[in-house]
Formats: structure tokens, C-alpha cells, sequence
């Protein structure tokens, strides 16, 4: 009986995680939304510039995840660029989608990328 309780005591952590995330679900596609620092801070006349550092942190952030995981990595600069749909993303053919640059191209869209290879990301 007393083997018996230390089976299931050691096999009961195994299966208490089923709801846990898997190893390695890492969301690239959206950034932080570090514009909620300069939306409540209206009257602060420096937080566009925390906003910039909570941005640059965030990507840095990413960047160390993706090289761990042999990932493509995002740039430390975030762009604004116009949302999709939009008649300046039309003129321009650039467009912010998902937090991710894409430049227009006559059969479809093309991820933009730095000097460096890695994606530009955007907020509209």
C-alpha cells in the first residue's frame, strides 16, 4: 500500500499540467502594448519616451527567445506605420499587419527587414 501511494504521488504531477501551455508557444506576431504608457500619461511630457524603452526592452526580449530557439528575430526599432486597409498604406504600399511591417508587391505582401535580417516591427 505504502509503494502504491508513492507511485501516484509521483506520477500525479505528471498529469496535473494538461492545461499548462506547451514548451516553446511564443507569440512573435504581437508586440507589448507599451502605447498604453503614453495613452493614461497624457500629461506626462516624457512618456512617449518610456514608451520607447518599454518597446526596445520588449524586443530585446524577443530577440534572446528567438536565438535560443533558432528563431527569425525582431528588430529593436518599432516603426509607425499605417495599418492595412488604409489609404496611406495603399499610396505608400507599406503597411503595419499584425505588428509586422509589409511592403506591397504586385503579386502580394513581402515582410520587410532591417540591414541586419531581422523583421521590422510596427504600430499603426
Amino acid at each position: 500500500m505504502r509503494y502504491l501511494l508513492r507511485l501516484i504521488g509521483l506520477l500525479a504531477p505528471l498529469f496535473s499540467n494538461g492545461q499548462s501551455a506547451r514548451y516553446g508557444d511564443v507569440s512573435y506576431s504581437q508586440p507589448q502594448d507599451c502605447s498604453v504608457i503614453t495613452r493614461d500619461q497624457r500629461a506626462n511630457p516624457y512618456a512617449h519616451l518610456f514608451r520607447n524603452m518599454c518597446e526596445q526592452s520588449d524586443a530585446r526580449t524577443k530577440q534572446s527567445v528567438a536565438r535560443i530557439m533558432g528563431r527569425p528575430q525582431p528588430s529593436t526599432r518599432v516603426l509607425s506605420v499605417p495599418a492595412h486597409g488604409t489609404d496611406d498604406a495603399k499610396r505608400y504600399g507599406v503597411a503595419c499587419m499584425g505588428g509586422l511591417v509589409m511592403l506591397r508587391l504586385p503579386n502580394g505582401w513581402q515582410q520587410a527587414l532591417d540591414a541586419e535580417h531581422r523583421y521590422l516591427t510596427c504600430r499603426s
